[in-house]
């Protein structure tokens, strides 16, 4: 799902790029996305044989508003030289791999058909099918059978697949973060508005404001950092009178590292990925649910690991942050996502 770009889809296909640039940098790498324009743009030099094409994503946009056929038939028989040219070499792969996130389910079906379409060219070229640090929840009728290898990143999606639980993608980096407490405590928030359930925006929205104003953190320390560019500036606008007035941070300027979680910082967001980073730098924090049965099982995933962060849904009591609790140390999660990268892609 990388190249809308969404910070999570984003840092998911970049940790895979950095591994096989580390491990495996001989190799031919496509990246298949709805985007590749975008994607060359954040991704380009991180992987020294990096191509990048839509051919799946085109598949299946044919399949549902184009010609109307199967991904199966558009993938086996071809027949459209706008993308014949992307699906050979996607037939030519040596092997397939789904990379993690929580976008096959049953909020959104049609991506059920990303799937079909990796079996298909399995089917012609024998390339074993990846898939890893998958939520499934909600469930659909999806269920990666005939997968050579599958791992999921929570116990709902483990528990219905009959697999053991893995964790998310992200967690595969090279070096732990040094967690580094010394600086003034800094307030990072986001509330999304895009995904979610009816009346969450405006119930999630007052409650961050009042944990804010409640919180005693001066506003020249409160900053807002952006994940999906312009769904969640709708939250900032919102709440701006409570943030710096250079506090708020961009998708872009995230991206690029011009502003860093670290362990000084307390965060309230309702991102799955701010959580995930914030917390694996030392951050404490509160993770707002805003999508019951999914975003509220993906940030159960992460405090279950050890993060320790408070699950919050709006209505409860406003929270003291400074009684947050420190994250548990993450190198259990980090060596669990390693250990799986190597089995896949072997060592350098």
């Amino acid at each position: 799902m990388a190249s809308y770009p969404n910070f999570g889809d984003e840092l998911i296909a970049r940790r895979w790029l950095e591994h096989l640039a580390r491990h495996r940098p001989q190799d031919e790498v496509w990246l298949d996305c709805r985007y590749p324009g975008t994607a060359s743009a954040l991704f380009g030099g991180i992987h020294p044989h990096l191509r990048v094409t839509d051919a799946v994503f085109r598949t299946v946009e044919d399949s549902l508003h184009g010609s109307r056929r199967d991904v199966e038939d558009i993938v086996t028989n071809m027949g459209t030289p706008l993308f014949d040219a992307p699906l050979l070499a996607l037939r030519e792969a040596r092997s397939l791999h789904l990379l993690g996130g929580g976008f096959v389910n049953a909020v959104w079906p049609q991506n059920d058909l990303l799937v079909d379409a990796m079996r298909s060219a399995s089917r012609l070229s024998g390339a074993p099918l990846i898939a890893t640090g998958q939520g499934l929840a909600p469930f659909g009728p999806e269920t990666l059978k005939g997968f050579d290898h599958v791992s999921v990143r929570d116990a709902e999606s483990a528990q219905q697949l009959g697999i053991a639980r893995g964790v998310d993608d992200a967690y595969l980096v090279q070096n732990l973060p040094v967690p580094d407490r010394s600086a003034p405590t800094e307030l990072v928030l986001c509330v999304q508005s895009d995904a979610l359930d009816d009346g969450a925006f405006e119930r999630l929205l007052e409650h961050v404001r009042r944990t804010v104003e409640r919180s005693g953190i001066p506003r020249e320390r409160v900053r807002y950092v952006e994940a999906l560019p312009g769904g969640d500036f709708a939250g900032y606008d919102r709440l701006q009178d409570l943030v710096a007035g250079d506090g708020f941070v961009p998708f872009t300027r995230f991206w690029r590292g011009e502003f860093a979680p670290a362990a000084h910082q307390i965060w309230i967001t309702t991102r799955f990925h701010h959580h995930l980073v914030a917390s694996l730098h030392g951050a404490r924090g509160i993770a707002l649910t805003a999508k019951t049965g999914y975003y509220d099982v993906k940030h159960r995933s992460l405090v279950e690991g050890g993060s320790r962060w408070s699950i919050q849904d709006g209505t409860g009591e406003v929270l003291d942050l400074t009684a947050l609790p420190e994250p548990g140390p993450a190198a259990a999660r980090v060596e669990t996502k390693v250990a799986e990268a190597q089995l896949l892609y072997g060592r350098a």
